[in-house]
């Protein structure tokens, strides 16, 4: 291998909830272990600031295929952030106001390089942060307004998703048509009676044939799978019960990612998730995209091993 061992923070959800043949994180992880680096895990919780600097406390972990599929190396102790080379930043949304605080204490890093770079983990909503192109957008509104909402569906050709803002894997994603009976109570609740924001879109009817997956390391598309939504389901998540297959990019997909290409670059944005669903980009998932084992295990590319192979080329 001929590399030197990195010494790699991860911070993740609890490896208690770790599914062993999902999750993409613990694919890293165990990637990172076969070329010899050494994993810590943290949580959000765990990351503190002492003057500027940023500490967490962790403990050293090793990662395996097996049930339980983690075993504690050390007890959690307090170590300065810089003492790593590689932070990767991996909680699951909510997007809350933990969250933005702990990209706050993250951006103090100094020396440790932190995947996804925080300062842009904060600036790019996953939601939110495609509508900075709008070339790849399906026609899209964000509002707690209701009549708004009202006036966007009334233009809609096959009615509209509403999104909450701040959360993922399908959660709190409506589909309305026009004639809606219960239009007001959705947005209701969707807005928190008009105290929060939604994104809606128009409705895609693509998404029977599969909303796509593409893995994006350092601004290149490495791979991609079909999400293909059960007969009674409107969204394309694994765990809401899509079924799944691999896919090559059509020339319109490596055209949309070439539109967002230097931006993720730019931004620091590393490793990132789009989702594809006929001719448009719906979601630029930055926070802690997932896919990478199912691309693998349907005989896509070991996107996990590129990652460590390529990171000393970040910038």
């Amino acid at each position: 291998m001929g590399m030197t061992s990195l010494k790699i923070l991860l911070v993740m959800d609890p490896v208690e909830t770790i599914h062993i043949n999902q999750d993409t994180s613990f694919a890293l992880a165990l990637e990172a272990q076969r070329q010899n680096h050494e994993i810590w895990v943290a949580y959000v919780e765990n990351i503190m600031l002492e003057g500027s600097t940023p500490f967490c406390k962790a403990g050293q972990i090793h990662f395996e295929r097996a049930n339980p599929c983690f075993k504690w190396l050390s007890p959690f102790s307090k170590i300065a952030m810089d003492s790593f080379d590689y932070v990767l930043m991996r909680k699951d949304p909510p997007f809350d106001e933990h969250f933005f605080f702990a990209t706050h204490i993250l951006s103090r890093c100094q020396t440790a390089k932190v995947i996804n770079r925080p300062e842009s983990l904060r600036n790019a909503p996953e939601k939110l942060y495609g509508l900075n192109f709008p070339q790849i957008n399906p026609p899209s509104l964000v509002t707690s307004d209701k009549n708004e909402i009202k006036h966007f569906l009334n233009k809609s050709p096959n009615g509209v998703i509403i999104k909450p803002l701040n959360r993922s894997g399908g959660a709190g994603i409506i589909y309305l048509a026009e004639q809606d009976k219960n239009f007001n109570a959705i947005i209701e609740l969707s807005t928190k009676e008009g105290r929060e924001y939604i994104v809606a879109q128009h409705y895609l009817p693509e998404i029977i044939n599969g909303d796509k997956r593409v893995i994006c390391v350092n601004g290149e598309p490495l791979g991609a799978i079909l999400r293909i939504p059960g007969s009674d389901e409107h969204r394309g998540n694994i765990h809401v019960g899509a079924t799944v297959k691999y896919v090559e990019l059509t020339k319109r997909d490596h055209w949309l990612v070439d539109q967002i290409r230097e931006k993720l670059v730019v931004d620091g944005l590393y490793f990132v998730g789009l989702d594809i669903i006929g001719d448009f980009i719906t979601e630029i998932n930055v926070t802690s995209p997932t896919g990478i084992q199912e691309i693998l295990a349907l005989g896509g590319n070991d996107i996990a091993r590129i990652f460590w192979d390529r990171i000393d080329t970040f910038k």
